[in-house]
């Protein structure tokens, strides 16, 4: 028969065991949550630069776009301002004729 003593030192080696099982399944479950975590950021982070490279790409198609449109713009005013003042062409020539003749 096994004493008391014997009894609660084998209590005292499994409960031992069992910590330290229990210790060596926490460190794998940690090591394990922090490995799934960076994969999960690393993760997130690629996916992120992705949506961030598609969205630069888009800014910069519409922004060459709205550049195309005020080029345009532009251009047409341009021509308008151009053609008013060539219909004012005859008058300024007719005033710089009078001015000549005035001074000679």
């Amino acid at each position: 028969m096994t004493s008391i003593m014997e009894r609660i030192a084998e209590a005292e080696t499994r409960a031992d065991a069992i910590l330290e099982e229990a210790n060596r399944t926490a460190r794998e479950r940690v090591a394990k949550e922090r490995t799934d975590a960076d994969e999960a950021i690393a993760a997130a982070a690629e996916s992120e630069r992705i949506h961030t490279a598609e969205i630069l790409r888009q800014a910069q198609t519409d922004g060459e776009a709205v550049a195309a449109e005020v080029t345009q713009r532009a251009a047409s005013e341009t021509k308008k301002l151009i053609a008013d003042a060539e219909k004012h062409i005859p008058e300024a020539v007719a005033y710089l004729m009078e001015r000549i003749e005035v001074a000679v």
